[in-house]
């Protein structure tokens, strides 16, 4: 009966392991040229495939980074996380002083660089009661972008 049980197991996990690499896409080789083009000497750590391309995870200059390219290679953009709001630049962070938010809770600080500019995103929410969850009962999500100059060009909720 032992012998059955380890066996049974062994297969079982010799299937899943198979399974998970069945999952796995392979990347298109143009795909992987265009990063290489756009970010040579940086090591992927992770590539998937996203809604209408892909995303390459990588560390560039002592921060994470995600890359995203359309199916035909083309770089959409590439966004990085900023710790914190003294390191905005000056101009964002007095726009977002004066956009009204700057009393809401900063969840996340994003740089979004594009081909046609760069943005940075600030995910802020006002709540403060939480249920029984720890959810937030009464909050409100939005996301802020800004330009480098201090443009509030979006605001959304989310």
């Amino acid at each position: 009966m032992k012998k059955i049980l380890v066996v049974a197991t062994a297969l079982f996990f010799s299937q899943q392991m198979f399974a998970q690499d069945a999952r796995q896409e392979i990347i298109p080789r143009h795909i992987v040229t265009a990063h290489s083009a756009k970010y040579p000497d940086v090591k992927v750590e992770k590539w998937q495939p996203v809604k209408e391309g892909y995303q390459a995870r990588f560390n560039h200059n002592g921060k994470l980074r995600s890359a995203y390219y359309a199916a035909d290679g083309a770089w959409r953009g590439t966004e990085s996380r900023i710790k914190w709001t003294k390191h905005l630049p000056e101009k964002v962070q007095t726009a977002w002083a004066s956009s009204g938010h700057i009393n809401w809770k900063v969840n996340t600080i994003k740089l979004l660089e594009t081909p046609e500019r760069h943005l940075y995103v600030l995910h802020v929410s006002n709540g403060s009661l939480l249920d029984s969850d720890h959810h937030d009962a009464y909050a409100e999500d939005r996301a802020l972008y800004f330009t480098a100059d201090g443009e509030l060009v979006k605001k959304e909720r989310i």
